[in-house]
């Protein structure tokens, strides 16, 4: 089975989460490209990386979510890795413009819903969710993280999509 990247649920809202992640570390690139295609090429020089395309030719086990967060011209796609790791086991990739990053733990706002996404689906959602922030008093940085939990031969209607947002500690 995948493993989930860790977290505790906080409290819940009408209608979303909030949550307190664990730290944690991600494998990414930046793909100049609509989602799609930015998942696409994205999730080969990530897979090929956790399948042992790295400097020490080491196999990662696969966990969920794949994250995908917009940024200008495309998107910054993540693989989270295994709960435990650290920045000293990682491998150094061997090519494909990828990056290793250590996140601290971070309290975020999460929607969730089914079925197949793309890019009008994940801002219908977003924008519920900052809504449902707004009308709670919340503050939350207004830039979304997206993520999917499932293979494509997941059926559609068992598919687990999320949008997250991180909220303000204070």
């Amino acid at each position: 089975m995948t493993e989930i990247q860790k977290y505790s649920v906080l409290e819940t809202g009408d209608g979303f989460e909030i949550r307190q992640y664990e730290p944690f570390i991600t494998v990414s690139t930046l793909e100049n490209a609509g989602m799609r295609s930015a998942g696409n090429r994205a999730f080969q020089k990530l897979a090929g990386f956790i399948f042992g395309g790295n400097s020490e030719s080491k196999r990662i086990a696969m966990t969920a979510p794949v994250t995908e967060k917009p940024v200008a011209d495309g998107y910054e796609v993540s693989f989270v890795m295994p709960a435990g790791m650290t920045m000293e086991e990682m491998p150094k990739p061997s090519g494909g413009n990828l990056t290793i990053a250590e996140h601290p733990g971070q309290k975020m706002a999460a929607i969730t819903f089914s079925g197949l996404v793309g890019e009008k689906a994940f801002a219908n959602q977003e924008q519920k969710l900052k809504n449902l922030l707004t009308g709670a008093g919340m503050a939350f940085d207004p830039t979304p993280i997206y993520a999917r939990y499932d293979a494509p031969t997941t059926p559609f209607f068992l598919r687990r999509n999320e949008v997250l947002l991180a909220l303000d500690n204070s």
